[in-house]
């Protein structure tokens, strides 16, 4: 579904839809629960040429020394040095303008001293006694909802707000185990007490095989789709449902119509036959949501039996059943705190949450807040206190291991490390030896991660652990891969800030492995020859046995990250940013919007007239309390069918617990007590333990900025720069749209970038980065090479309020050979005033800005053989055709979509066999038509996907689209028509092929006043005619065969529309005559297989416009196709790989920028080229048929001798030359380049008298030299050297002017004859012998008869057109292909 379908889902029930989806904000507007995700950003900013996150880690070890000179690339800019005082003292003076110059130097942030600590230092005192849940996923395992029940019999304060409509929301959670893939089975049902429930229908064989179910990839793989039901499904959804709830006395439901009334689920609406829509949500009590369970439990299997067979014909019903998820994010709840009292009430908290005896899996995200304070000074706790109050201590929290200390004997502190001595009490909890003092109101500082260590941080090291036994998956995940870590830098310091992986860290393994030792099961494997008694968990799990695999592991560690807690209070989720969502771009975009946009408009300038997004964030941070602790967040998926039937619970206890707090530095790892009960709450609490114990050897890479001289403003010092021109470029614009104008589009666009450079610096996130646009202005190389911004010096930047920053309209990046613009506003429109705004206003945004750039910024390979006035006027028809083709586009989808019934949804899962549907066959040709290049011609079936997705009676696709009027138009009469009706003075009204209300109208009005500045100036007729030309070669360029029309109507007395529709359209070819085969295969076929492929091929033959592909045609009809006035498919540069080689790019370009098929030898190349292909693979000669040179004397002799070799395969290898494509293109650009004097390729020859070696290499391996040109005719040989190459117009020689002339009407002559014609320009081309053979062996052309009999040594049948000589001729062949 697109943006818009996820708010407003197309239902045929108008109740449901009205109490739903009024008034619903756009994605991206609204803060949509769900996990907090360093990978996350808006859609507004998430650039289409975003660059990988794995890029800013390989940057990081990149060098930073620059050039040594001053120049105007990148690599020739001089690298600076600027220290983070520097910034900081430039934003606390509010000097903007030095702020703004920064951004002109290539410059590398150093900090100074003051600005961080050591992480060994020892006056910081670090604690991590604060733990989180800040995620919970739980999945059922059983059909019902499970997930959805508390454990307990009555509780008079539950309650549930079910709602069922929410066909439309997204099942978003990135991390966790589902057990099946969501993909189109997960629907929203309401909400609870702080959750989010979910009925999923999970394929049953997951349900009853365990082993499928553990083998689906974790949702952070993120290999599924859209997770939305389909609206058919979700209809069948809604009415078991209503069925389920219908059965319980206590609610007012009623279904009159248990199926509703007819198979067909769009024939009937579900409020007819039910009244689950009379309210939005119904508010079940704990009694009622039982009910509803047992229900679904026992009658989903004879509801679906007994279902209508429409219904389960694509068999997603019968393979389905509903299972209850819940889930839980972003509520940042602590747990695990200190006292055994809330450590048995948390226990009975999870007890309490939900049964786990039905539930399969439950993913958690245990956050850590690691935090760290400089104190003043140390004060050493007296032992007899510790005594006093403890007791006996020991060296070690595990009893297995510990042993008794002498206080007196053990320093305070280790004389080498000045770390502190840890002691424990019995419980196992640290006792603090040590007691930090700091001044009143000491703040912690803020903590980041050294990016530069993370392969010390995530290196396989394991401390040590008394079991050496360790599960290889505890720590590389059940595939035992190597960790994949992305990072995030902040604030523009490039090696500081936070970093996400896809595996807990490696000090984790021994702990996990021994959760998993002491609560995993046995396998349930039956031994049939024991007579011993099962055990008493086959009783739990009644007769089923695991697999293969064994037990699953208990605990999967899946995940973690290390983000600055101040991410919590800046956004919501880590999506949610406020300089992360583009509004200064979209409310100067939105002055190009329309009066549907308009409210959303003047909304998004009000808003940013109260503040600036970045003055939002200055705000936020501007208390002293905010929170900068370091965040470890840990991923862990709990199996709950490997636990032991007896643990698995709620409840546990324990005999002793390590605690945490305040010290000189965290204790070193050891091994907490093992004497514990386990259950799935408290495996959470044993994960939260060990996360404690382990976190100093994770603190070697932080780096602690002080909170009151540095964090959180280092984001406010490294980004001043660019929040200062955004605020100038705001003040400059505001009164701009506040007077109704629209902004430059080079300042949205400018806008846009440095929006996305302010919440990369907030971010770190790559797919902030539009590298198109933002690559050329060396924004993309500073930030991830340097880390602080620099702008290209194309890039002017001004320290006054007047057009703050700008860049001319020649420096602008592009994308392509026809200039088109980079752009980095376009997500940030979709999203703000939503696809249609996009659809209908982005194309002629792009379009005015494309123009405006083709103005000043002329393309210098494109359309070359035009004067310089006429390449501008035919780049800025372009670019008016394209949008003319976009809106056309618009046309067509929009009023087939209206027209179907069916869900676009349900195209996908479509299933074969499923008998005939004619709106989703329309839809998926649609969605076919929609994706090709050139929509309106006949490359790629255009026409066929078309006419198909049009025409409703399959029976009518053998007439082709429909046509009210039966005319044909040239493409002159269309050039002609957009002109009368945009011109500049007087135009006509707007009538078909234009459309009325489209962007492209505008676009062409627009376009008309720009091409007047390149046309005649003294005629208007002259000038229009230049437009119309310019219209004519741009249609041909974009293959536009045939365009929209307008509707007959016949029989009425009223005007006849002439306003543009989708089902009616007129072809721009004439017609042309039709190959003699194809003719009578036509007239004799009684009904062709498929009409509509049939169709589009009768309206390419006869459409003189039409592209061709010479593989598609026989060299019989040659003639026909040749005389067009487009050329083959395959003359293409794409059909060439030259990028390895600049000379020979700039070559090929030459030729097919310059191709002018009015020139005699750039005909004969391209026909040359046909049919050099059609020999392949025997393009090359043997050295045994090499004659003596004693008979090669002279010029003339060695050329007949040459012509007389014959034609064979290479017989080393066939590599290459076997693709007739790459024959077609590049032995006409040979041609081309050796005889046209102004080539690259001559001009090369003329300075080192010579052809490059790179063209020789390519062009010898493939057979295409001077060699086989003398062999063809297209020169002469002057020495035997030539059988060796020789030297390029010296050894062998081009024909002349009178003899090209010649050659060029001989060979024109021949396409003339449309007999024999194409048989004898084989002959001249590779003789009579070879023609002859090529002739019989593929039947191409029609051999002459006499010719072949003299060639066959044999006479000429009396008969030519008997088959006695083609019998001779097929017997030739075999002979052949022995040999």
């Amino acid at each position: 579904m697109s943006d818009q379908e996820d708010r407003m889902f197309e239902s045929d029930d108008d109740d449901m839809v009205t109490l739903t989806f009024q008034g619903a904000a756009r994605q991206g507007d609204q803060d949509d629960p769900r996990p907090f995700d360093l990978a996350d950003v808006p859609s507004s900013v998430e650039a289409d040429d975003a660059l990988p996150q794995s890029k800013i880690f390989e940057c990081l070890f990149m060098s930073q020394d620059g050039g040594h000179s001053t120049g105007r690339t990148w690599e020739q800019t001089k690298v600076q040095s600027v220290n983070l005082s520097t910034l900081a003292k430039t934003f606390k003076k509010g000097d903007k303008a030095t702020a703004i110059n920064f951004l002109h130097r290539r410059s590398v942030l150093r900090l100074d001293d003051d600005f961080y600590y050591d992480n060994e230092d020892e006056m910081l005192a670090w604690d991590a006694s604060h733990h989180f849940l800040d995620f919970c996923l739980v999945v059922g395992g059983s059909i019902g909802l499970h997930a959805l029940l508390p454990n307990k019999v009555v509780d008079h304060t539950f309650s549930i707000a079910l709602n069922l409509c929410l066909p439309a929301r997204l099942f978003r959670p990135k991390f966790g185990k589902l057990g099946f893939d969501p993909t189109g089975c997960m629907l929203a049902i309401g909400t609870g007490p702080s959750c989010e429930y979910w009925l999923a229908f999970c394929p049953q064989e997951n349900l009853d095989d365990l082993d499928i179910a553990n083998n689906v990839p974790l949702l952070s793989d993120r290999r599924h789709g859209d997770t939305r039901l389909s609206s058919s499904h979700f209809r069948m959804v809604v009415m078991f449902l209503a069925y389920a709830l219908s059965n319980n006395p206590n609610l007012p439901i009623y279904v009159m119509h248990r199926y509703g009334t007819d198979d067909d689920l769009s024939a009937w609406r579900i409020k007819d036959v039910s009244n689950i829509y009379s309210q939005t949500t119904w508010d079940l009590r704990l009694t009622d949501l039982q009910e509803l369970h047992h229900t679904i439990a026992s009658d989903w299997d004879e509801w679906v039996a007994d279902a209508p067979r429409a219904w389960k014909q694509d068999g997603w019903l019968l393979s389905r059943a509903p299972v209850a998820i819940a889930c839980r994010y972003g509520q940042n709840q602590p747990i695990a705190t200190a006292t055994d009292q809330t450590h048995a009430l948390e226990a009975k908290n999870w007890h309490a949450e939900r049964s786990y005896a039905h539930i399969r899996y439950l993913s958690v995200a245990i956050a850590t807040d690691i935090s760290c304070l400089r104190v003043k000074r140390w004060e050493e706790v007296p032992n007899e206190e510790i005594i006093l109050k403890h007791g006996v201590v020991y060296d070690s929290p595990d009893p297995s291991l510990r042993e008794e200390v002498d206080l007196d004997h053990l320093p305070h502190r280790d004389p080498d490390t000045r770390r502190e001595n840890n002691v424990y009490e019995e419980s196992g909890r640290r006792i603090p030896r040590l007691h930090g003092k700091s001044r009143r109101n000491a703040r912690p500082c803020g903590l980041l991660v050294n990016l530069e260590t993370i392969s010390e941080l995530f290196s396989s090291y394991i401390p040590d652990h008394p079991d050496a036994a360790l599960d290889e998956d505890a720590y590389a995940g059940e595939q035992g891969s190597i960790p994949s870590v992305s990072v995030y830098p902040q604030a523009f310091l490039r090696t500081m800030g936070h970093i996400q992986c896809d595996a807990v860290l490696p000090h984790f393994a021994p702990f996990i492995s021994d959760i998993r030792r002491a609560t995993s099961r046995r396998p349930r494997i039956i031994d049939l020859d024991d007579d011993q008694p099962l055990p008493d968990e086959y009783d739990v799990f009644g007769s089923s046995v695991d697999g293969t695999q064994g037990v699953p592991p208990v605990i999967i560690p899946s995940a973690c990250q290390f983000y600055n807690e101040i991410s919590h209070r800046i956004r919501p989720s880590a999506a949610l940013h406020d300089v992360q969502q583009g509004r200064l771009t979209s409310a100067l975009a939105g002055a190009y919007g329309n009066a549907a946009t308009k409210y959303t408009h003047n909304a998004r300038v009000r808003e940013c007239k109260m503040g600036l997004p970045h003055q939002k964030y200055d705000n936020k941070i501007s208390l002293d309390d905010v929170p900068r602790a370091l965040r470890l967040e840990n991923i862990y998926i709990v199996q709950c069918d490997s636990i032991k039937p007896e643990k698995r619970n709620g409840i546990h206890r324990r005999s002793s617990r390590p605690g945490m707090v305040a010290s000189q530095h965290l204790p070193s790892p050891q091994t907490p007590s093992m004497r514990l009960r386990f259950s799935c709450g408290s495996l959470i609490d044993y994960v939260i333990t060990f996360s404690i114990l382990t976190c100093p050897l994770a603190l070697t890479p932080v780096v602690a900025l002080p909170p009151s001289q540095a964090f959180p403003q280092v984001y406010q010092w490294t980004t001043f720069g660019i929040t200062s021109l955004l605020e100038r470029l705001w003040a400059h614009q505001l009164p701009v749209l506040e007077a109704g104008n629209k902004p430059r589009h080079e300042i949205v666009e400018l806008c846009s970038v440095l929006e996305r450079t302010l919440a990369y610096a907030h971010t770190g996130n790559a797919r902030v980065i539009a590298s198109q646009l933002m690559r050329p202005l060396w924004l993309v190389q500073s930030l991830l090479e340097q880390g602080l911004p620099t702008f290209a010096p194309s890039v002017r930047l001004a320290t006054s309020i007047s057009n703050p920053i700008s860049i001319s309209s020649a420096d602008w990046p592009t994308s392509d050979n026809l200039n088109v613009p980079a752009i980095a506003s376009k997500r940030s429109q979709v999203l703000t005033y939503g696809n249609d705004h996009f659809e209908a206003r982005l194309s002629a945004y792009k379009a005015g800005f494309h123009i405006e750039l083709s103005i000043n910024k002329l393309s210098p390979h494109v359309f070359l053989q035009y004067s310089t006035q006429e390449r501008h006027c035919i780049v800025i028809a372009l670019v008016a055709l394209r949008s003319y083709v976009a809106d056309v586009k618009t046309l067509v989808a929009t009023a087939i979509k209206k027209e179907c019934s069916t869900d676009s949804k349900d195209v996908d899962m479509d299933v074969d066999g499923a008998g005939p549907n004619r709106d989703k066959d329309r839809l998926k040709s649609l969605q076919k038509w929609l994706a090709c290049d050139h929509p309106l011609g006949y490359k790629d079936k255009a026409y066929e996907h078309l006419l198909r997705a049009i025409v409703v009676d399959p029976n009518d696709f053998s007439d082709g689209l429909p046509n009210s009027s039966k005319e044909k138009l040239s493409v002159h009469d269309f050039a002609v028509r957009i002109c009368a009706m945009t011109r500049v003075e007087s135009p006509g009204s707007i009538a078909a092929p234009l459309i009325l209300t489209a962007p492209s109208t505008a676009v062409f009005r627009m376009a008309y006043a720009r091409m007047l500045k390149y046309t005649p100036a003294h005629s208007p007729a002259a000038a229009e005619k230049c437009i119309q030309r310019a219209y004519i070669i741009a249609a041909n360029n974009l293959q536009i065969q045939h365009i929209p029309w307008h509707a007959s109507n016949p029989g009425s007395r009223s005007r006849a529309s002439r306003k543009a529709v989708y089902n009616s359209w007129v072809n721009l070819g004439k017609s042309s005559v039709l190959d003699p085969a194809s003719s009578t295969a036509a007239r004799n076929a009684t009904r062709p297989i498929d009409m509509a492929a049939e169709a589009a091929k009768k309206a390419q033959a006869s459409d003189a416009r039409a592209p061709w592909a010479v593989e598609s045609i026989t060299l019989q009809s040659l003639p026909d196709f040749f005389a067009r006035d487009c050329l083959p498919d395959e003359f293409a540069l794409d059909n060439i790989d030259c990028s390895s080689d600049s000379m020979l790019t700039e070559i090929y370009e030459w030729v097919f920028a310059n191709f002018d098929r009015e020139k005699p030898i750039h005909k004969i190349a391209l026909l040359a080229g046909i049919y050099f292909s059609q020999m392949l693979p025997d393009i090359f000669w043997d050295s045994k048929d090499k004659p003596l040179s004693r008979d090669m004397i002279g010029e003339r002799a060695v050329t007949s001798v040459i012509r007389a070799m014959p034609w064979t395969p290479n017989r080393g290898t066939r590599k290459g030359s076997t693709w007739k494509a790459q024959f077609i293109a590049m032995v006409p650009a040979y041609i081309i380049s050796v005889y046209e004097r102004d080539s690259p390729l001559r001009d090369y020859f003329a300075k080192r008298k010579a052809f490059p070696g790179p063209w020789n290499a390519k062009n010898s391996a493939k057979g295409i030299g001077s060699f086989n040109l003398v062999r063809m005719g297209l020169a002469k040989a002057r020495s035997t050297r030539i059988f060796k190459g020789g030297v390029p117009l010296t050894d062998w020689v081009l024909l002349t002017n009178e003899e090209l002339a010649a050659k060029h009407r001989e060979l024109m002559g021949f396409l003339q004859d449309r007999q024999y014609g194409p048989f004898k320009i084989a002959v001249a081309f590779f003789g009579l012998s070879k023609a002859v053979e090529l002739g019989v062996a593929t039947g191409t052309y029609t051999n002459h008869p006499a010719m072949s009999s003299i060639a066959l040594k044999k006479r000429p049948s009396p008969e030519p057109d008997s088959d006695s000589e083609v019998e001779i001729v097929e017997e030739l062949t075999h002979k052949r292909q022995r040999r």
